[in-house]
């Protein structure tokens, strides 16, 4: 190879290595606009960020299904939620994957409620004024989680990430397992 080809080259890679970082770069900065990928299965719930707010289920009572097949009336007659423990001394380690039917850095806590609500779109409003004091109900401190998914059953679960108002959770008759993301359209910064 001559001198001249040898630079050619050496230029044609370090073009290529900037054009290839800067993709890279720019896919990492707006990959970071996207809604986190959940995915819900009756043994865990998972996702390519982390539950560093933990994650709450609910098992409603739907009393109106809307024309994207999930609940946009219903009742919350029984809540628990999955608490993260954080430990002290060092920084936080959240999981991106919360087994429940296992033990973890996390522990679950539940409430009996009846709290009506409506979805409007994307947005959740209380038909009721008894949910302001829900959080006085809270009991228990279970290792796994204290609720059984069951089939035909409706269950509508949320998390501390801004960019998604909640999951909707439906196992049919047949055991097939059904999930409705809501993404808040609310921008992550």
């Amino acid at each position: 190879m001559t001198k001249k080809t040898k630079m050619a080259a050496i230029r044609l890679s370090v073009i290529a290595l900037v054009i290839a970082g800067g993709l890279y770069f720019f896919h990492s900065f707006f990959s970071a606009f996207a809604p986190p990928e959940i995915k819900i299965t009756k043994n865990c719930i998972s996702t390519n960020r982390d539950f560093i707010n933990g994650v709450s289920i609910e098992k409603i009572q739907v009393d109106l299904i809307g024309d994207k097949n999930h609940p946009v009336k219903y009742t919350v007659i029984y809540t628990t939620s999955c608490n993260i423990h954080h430990p002290i001394g060092r920084p936080p380690d959240p999981p991106n994957r919360i087994e429940f039917d296992k033990p973890g850095n996390y522990s679950w806590d539940e409430d009996t409620v009846k709290v009506r609500y409506i979805h409007d779109g994307l947005s959740r409003a209380s038909l009721d004024t008894t949910n302001e004091l829900w959080w006085l109900n809270k009991f228990g401190d279970h290792a796994i989680c204290p609720i059984k998914f069951e089939r035909e059953q409706w269950y509508f679960i949320t998390m501390g990430d801004p960019q998604v108002t909640g999951i909707f959770f439906y196992i049919d008759k047949s055991g097939e397992e059904h999930q409705y993301f809501l993404h808040s359209g609310v921008s992550p910064i």
